[in-house]
């Protein structure tokens, strides 16, 4: 006996196809990325539409333990305010401040109101939640790297800004970004991380120096935004420390 589909039974199933292709069709522009290791990263942890986000789960710093992670400090001056130096930080976009021999800025979760920003949208500050991509070049870009972190802490009042490694990465543990001011008119910025992966040999030895390199870009692109460029007059490195 032959079946034979009604109107009603065929509207059913072209509402239904069309509700299943939306459902699986992607919404990030992976086209917008144009690193290779990051579009990688994001397919590696099923990340094809903007609501999986939500299932990555960061790792921070567990204060208990905190002994047990290997620490890395540096800091940073500039001539400047801390109210300045503290807006720029939360306001300079990912592009700028992510980019450089080293490293350079792929793509950010933002928020459900406005899933990804890519390299040439808007921008409009950073907020707690957000998670950047960014992919680093080791050994003269003979190896590349993707990297994602989360914003896990924004504190206005104390000039604290905290970002947390994801699962599932190389590291675990957590970044702060602390500012206060100096008697001499200078802000200073200390970048403490606190980290730890499966291998002593990378955290004590290969880590804490690409770390370095790749921070010290990061605040010296924030550092020439508040300074318009007179970086050797009003910007400093200070002293850095492995523990």
């Amino acid at each position: 006996m032959k079946s034979t589909l009604t109107l009603p039974s065929l509207l059913s199933l072209c509402l239904f196809s069309t509700l299943t292709f939306a459902q699986v069709s992607p919404d990030i522009e992976f086209g917008k990325i144009k690193q290779k290791k990051i579009r990688s990263l994001m397919l590696k942890n099923d990340l094809h539409q903007s609501y999986d986000f939500e299932h990555l789960q960061e790792v921070c710093t567990l204060t208990e333990e905190k002994e047990t992670y290997s620490r890395h400090t540096k800091t940073f001056y500039v001539h400047d305010s801390i109210e300045n130096v503290w807006k720029t930080y939360c306001t300079i976009s990912p592009k700028q401040s992510w980019c450089g021999k080293m490293v350079s800025f792929g793509t950010l979760f933002n928020s459900s109101s406005k899933p990804l920003i890519y390299a040439n949208d808007p921008y409009e500050g950073l907020k707690v939640g957000q998670i950047l991509f960014i992919q680093l070049k080791l050994f003269k870009g003979l190896y590349k790297l993707a990297v994602a972190h989360k914003v896990t802490g924004i504190d206005a009042e104390k000039k604290l800004i905290q970002i947390c490694y994801l699962k599932n990465g190389a590291s675990a543990g957590s970044q702060y970004i602390k500012m206060r001011t100096l008697e001499n008119g200078y802000t200073e910025i200390v970048h403490e991380t606190f980290y730890r992966s499966k291998s002593k040999f990378r955290d004590a030895r290969i880590y804490p120096k690409i770390h370095e390199k790749v921070i010290s870009e990061f605040h010296e692109n924030v550092a020439s935004k508040i300074i318009a460029g007179s970086v050797s007059e009003t910007y400093m490195e200070g002293n850095s420390e492995d523990k």
